[in-house]
């Protein structure tokens, strides 16, 4: 049986266009959410988004969207921030 391993272990997956949005999904919650800023806690790791005009567009259980002028994405261990 061929299980992607996002779905096995419940990875994070994050895909950006351009540097004006990303979405981001398997997350769990957010640490931090200001317009330059956005931290999101995902289940092995934290993501860290900075920029400026950032906004999370939506958000469901399952996935989320933020836009704005998107400059760096950082990848944490927990516990690392």
């Amino acid at each position: 049986m061929n299980i992607p391993d996002d779905v096995l272990y419940n990875d994070v997956i994050l895909r950006v266009i351009s540097n004006r949005e990303a979405i981001i999904e398997n997350y769990r919650g957010l640490h931090l959410y200001t317009t330059e800023e956005v931290v999101i806690a995902c289940k092995k790791i934290t993501v860290r988004i900075c920029g400026s005009n950032l906004h999370v567009q939506y958000f469901s259980g399952c996935d989320m969207k933020i836009i704005g002028n998107i400059d760096n994405i950082t990848y944490c261990m927990n516990g690392e921030l």
